[in-house]
C-alpha cells in the first residue's frame, strides 16, 4: 500500500485523534508539537508513504521519522514534520481519515486563520469549523463558527471534507494568526481551546514567553528541512 500506519502498541479505549499542519502561521504544527512535549506524550508509531523523504534523525534517544504518532492517555497525536508531495497528499489524507473513522471516537484539528480577516472589535481569538456530526458540540460549548465567505485550505480542508464524507465527528479550531511568519501566540490560543474542550491542562507559559525565539527556531528548522528535501529530490531524479 502507498500509505502505511505502523503502531508499536495498541490504541487505547475511546481514542481522540489530534493533528495540525504547517498552514497559516504554522499554527497547527507548533501547537501539536508543543502539546506532545508539554504532556510528555509517548511515541506510538509512525506513518510511511510510498515516497518518503530519505532521511531520519535522533531525538530524545530515539529514531524520529517524518510523520510520527504519539500517545497521551486516550489522545493520539500525529506530528507531521514534512508534508507529502501533492500526488501523495490525497492518498495520505484518505488513509489517515479512514483509519481515524474506524478507530477513533472524534478528531480535533488545529489550524490558523488569517488575522487580517478579523473584524474590528471582535472578541473571539479563534473560530471553529466542524463536520455535521460535531457542529452541535461546538455550538453547545459556545464557540463561534467560521464566518460565511471565509475558506479553509490545504490538508486541514481535505481532512474535514473526508471526515464529512465518512460521517465522522471532527472539529477544527482556527486561531487568528499572522500569515507572514510562524505564530507561537496563535498556537498557544489553539492549545487553550484544546484544554478547555477536553479538560487536559497544557502549560503554554514557555510558548508565550519565548515566542520570538521559538518563531526563529521554527523558521530555521523548516528552512533546513526544506533544503534537505530539495537536495535529496535532486539526488534521486
Amino acid at each position: 500500500m502507498a500509505v502505511n500506519i505502523i503502531l508499536k502498541e495498541g490504541i487505547p479505549k475511546n481514542p481522540i485523534f489530534v493533528t495540525g499542519f504547517q498552514g497559516m502561521g504554522i499554527t497547527g504544527y507548533i501547537a501539536v508539537r508543543h502539546i506532545i512535549y508539554a504532556l510528555k506524550a509517548k511515541p506510538l508509531g509512525f506513518v510511511t508513504l510510498k515516497r518518503m523523504p530519505p532521511y531520519v534523525w535522533m531525538e530524545d534517544n530515539r529514531l524520529a521519522t517524518p510523520i510520527q504518532l504519539f500517545r497521551y492517555q486516550n489522545f493520539i497525536f500525529m506530528l507531521v514534520e514534512f508534508m507529502p508531495s501533492m500526488p501523495e497528499l490525497y492518498a495520505f489524507i484518505n488513509k489517515i481519515c479512514e483509519w481515524t473513522s474506524k478507530t477513533f471516537v472524534e478528531a480535533f484539528l488545529i489550524g490558523g486563520l488569517d488575522l487580517r480577516v478579523r473584524k474590528e472589535g471582535e472578541s473571539e481569538k479563534a473560530k471553529f469549523a466542524a463536520t455535521t456530526k460535531a457542529v452541535d458540540k461546538v455550538l453547545k460549548l459556545g464557540y463561534k463558527i467560521l464566518d460565511k465567505g471565509l475558506y479553509i485550505t490545504g490538508p486541514l480542508a481535505l481532512m474535514l471534507m473526508k471526515f464529512e464524507q465518512l460521517d465522522f465527528p471532527a472539529l477544527a479550531v482556527l486561531a487568528y494568526a499572522n500569515v507572514s511568519r510562524p505564530d507561537p501566540m496563535a498556537a498557544a490560543i489553539a492549545i487553550q481551546y484544546f484544554s478547555e474542550i477536553y479538560g487536559v491542562k497544557v502549560d503554554t507559559y514557555q510558548l508565550i514567553r519565548d515566542a520570538q525565539r521559538i518563531e526563529a527556531e521554527i523558521e530555521e528548522s523548516l528552512r533546513r528541512k526544506q533544503e534537505k528535501v530539495t537536495e535529496m529530490s535532486a539526488l534521486y531524479i
